[in-house]
């Protein structure tokens, strides 16, 4: 069969309270999770695969229409995000208009709400949770023109029962193929804050064993690549000419014992390349952190979230404010560049003044870049369900968007103490105070490599100084 995989465009992304600069300029990730299942497909069958990112360029869905019917696939996957849900529904509309014989949806939105996905118009099918092997079975059962109904990790009715368990092809990630990046015009994808080479995306470990309030992440277990076979894929990489690595695990230190294992590996191989990671501060030691710039880390980005013990323990965070300070002063003193991710307008910032103490600390804590967020909780948080027993938040607007995805939806933030628009207004606040200080813009300005860095990272200043406040385009714990 023609199996056609596609990222959506990002035309119709639920409104969020997030600056232009740091949605559009951010980052720009390759489909990780669907170059992963197009690989997988490729070596475990005999399916042809392509990959469209529609979201790279933006498509227009009447030229999106037009890919679709000069391949001519069989299946069409989309992977959706609970924020992207219009566009979601919009590309499964084209595909079903270019003549696509089924339609499957995956993705972070499926492993939350399965049933109200597979009940969407023109969705033959539903895959909940890790995608691989599950999409090999549905698309054998397909070919062979049998009822994926009852297939493991499937939904293909909303009368199904929820798949329980996610369905792993192995619990070694060993066991995984190496991922094809050739499938994707890899060489478009970069870091805004990185140093202008071309970048990927990689996993070297799933799962999280934390249970932060906010998170919607998928808790499925912890799994590990070794380092050998960690490595094999960091020389693919670098052998196509990729110089920055973005390790998106969902935690990268869940034991310092591994990333230490990665490290010498990456040093006894002589492998040259830039690398981040999404750290937890606790475990971030001096040795470990000194391990990981001799093996080329460039950048660290911690969830901070707020700056008082009591918003810590609200958000059951598991660490505390010394904590946090004691791993920024490190990675100043090792040499890493950090990022702190701070959220606004959370239960225990109930006047103004308490917003601004969370602005000031961010600047007192003094990390390379920052990113300030509205608390806005996302169905299949404990926060969501925490707000809806206390009534700040409302069940309904989120269901009904669900099943009749609209453009017009805003998401609901944590209302109880600020208007949205307050809330706004002290977002505008938080960015422009911590960067317009002369001491940031200074440290950048001896930052810049080339003139194409010049360019990603003036463009973004602009915008980050304009009162815009568009579009997320996916939750920081919601990687594609």
């Amino acid at each position: 069969m023609r199996v056609m995989l596609i990222r959506p465009p990002a035309k119709h992304t639920v409104e969020s309270e997030v600056p232009e600069a740091v949605s559009a300029e951010n980052l720009s990730y390759p489909p990780l999770a669907l170059m992963a299942i197009a690989t997988f497909l490729k070596e475990k069958s005999r399916h042809e695969v392509c990959i469209i990112d529609a979201q790279l360029d933006n498509t227009p869905y009447e030229d999106l229409e037009r890919q679709i019917r000069d391949w001519k696939p069989d299946v069409v996957g989309v992977t959706a995000f609970t924020v992207q849900l219009v566009d979601v529904h919009e590309t499964v509309k084209t595909a079903r208009r270019a003549g696509a014989r089924y339609v499957v949806v995956g993705g972070p939105h499926v492993s939350d709400f399965p049933r109200e996905c597979v009940g969407l118009p023109g969705v033959d099918a539903v895959v909940k949770g890790e995608g691989q092997k599950p999409m090999l079975d549905l698309c054998d059962l397909w070919e062979r023109g049998e009822s994926p109904r009852g297939l493991p990790g499937v939904m293909a009715h909303p009368d199904d029962p929820v798949p329980e368990q996610d369905v792993y092809f192995s619990n070694s990630l060993d066991d995984y193929p190496l991922t094809d990046r050739t499938l994707v015009d890899y060489r478009r994808y970069y870091d805004v804050m990185g140093r202008g080479g071309i970048f990927t995306t990689m996993i070297s470990s799933r799962g999280c064993p934390y249970r932060c309030t906010f998170c919607n992440t998928p808790r499925h277990r912890y799994r590990v690549m070794s380092p050998s076979r960690a490595c094999d894929e960091i020389e693919a990489c670098i052998k196509l000419g990729i110089s920055e690595i973005y390790f998106v695990d969902d935690t990268f230190n869940i034991t310092n014992a591994r990333v230490i294992e990665l490290c010498d590996e990456i040093i006894k191989r002589g492998l040259k390349f830039s690398w981040t990671v999404r750290f937890r501060v606790k475990g971030a030691t001096r040795e470990l952190l000194q391990k990981m710039k001799a093996a080329g880390c460039q950048r660290i980005q911690f969830g901070v979230e707020q700056g008082t013990e009591e918003g810590l323990l609200r958000l059951k965070k598991d660490v505390t404010v010394r904590e946090i300070e004691s791993a920024f002063r490190l990675c100043r003193e090792v040499g890493i560049n950090t990022v702190a991710y701070f959220m606004i307008g959370t239960p225990t910032e109930r006047s103004r003044d308490d917003v601004m103490d969370t602005i000031d600390y961010s600047i007192n804590l003094d990390p390379d870049f920052v990113m300030f967020n509205v608390l806005t909780p996302f169905p299949g948080t404990t926060l969501y369900d925490e707000g809806l027993r206390d009534g700040v938040l409302d069940l309904d607007p989120w269901l009904k968007f669900m099943r009749e995805p609209r453009a017009d939806f805003k998401a609901q933030v944590w209302d109880e103490h600020f208007t949205r628009a307050e809330l706004r207004e002290m977002l505008n606040t938080a960015y422009r105070r911590f960067y317009w200080r002369p001491k940031f813009v200074a440290r950048n300005l001896t930052q810049i490599r080339n003139p194409q860095d010049f360019l990603r990272k003036a463009t973004a200043g602009v915008r980050m100084l304009t009162p815009k406040l568009p579009r997320l385009l996916a939750p920081p714990t919601q990687v594609s």
